[in-house]
């Protein structure tokens, strides 16, 4: 009885191990479907040529899913859960899609941490706002963006 003891603890250690060395992530679409995948230390996920690119291990071969479908990608690790697109702050940004400003809304009235990123993770500006305060995006070349105000990131779309 006792090897079978040590064979289920080696088992259990092992599938420990393996949850402990992944990251769930949860894509969200707008029609409302969601597509879950488990990304191992050796997978990555990347955004390129307006694609979210997710390749779970150092083998499989990447899903590419174009970002103007994604509503909500979320991240579940062994330390923390980040929510982009949607947060429990009540942030929202307006107009959007727009050509020349943003307002960020929010029901906090503290400041507005702010940095907006290229899909390639270039940040292109940052600055700290106040709520309803006008940012001036008119110089940024047409295209998606992310809005990370706050610690929380949010889809922009710039015309």
């Amino acid at each position: 009885m006792k090897p079978i003891q040590n064979l289920t603890f080696v088992i259990l250690m092992l599938l420990g191990a393996y949850s402990w060395a992944q990251t769930g992530i949860r894509v969200t679409y707008y029609d409302g479907n969601i597509q879950n995948f488990n990304v191992t230390t050796s997978g990555k996920l990347y955004f390129s040529a307006d694609n979210l690119y997710v390749k779970a291990d150092g083998v499989t071969t990447s899903t590419t899913i174009p970002v103007n479908i994604i509503r909500k990608i979320t991240f579940d690790g062994a330390l923390a859960t980040t929510n982009f697109g949607e947060n429990d702050q009540a942030l929202t940004l307006a107009p959007n899609p727009s050509a020349d400003v943003i307002r960020i809304g929010s029901e906090n009235r503290e400041s507005l941490k702010t940095q907006i990123y290229s899909l390639t993770g270039q940040l292109i500006l940052q600055g700290v706002y106040q709520v309803g305060q006008d940012i001036d995006v008119s110089k940024l070349a047409a295209g998606l963006y992310l809005v990370q105000v706050n610690g929380v990131t949010i889809k922009f779309s710039k015309k």
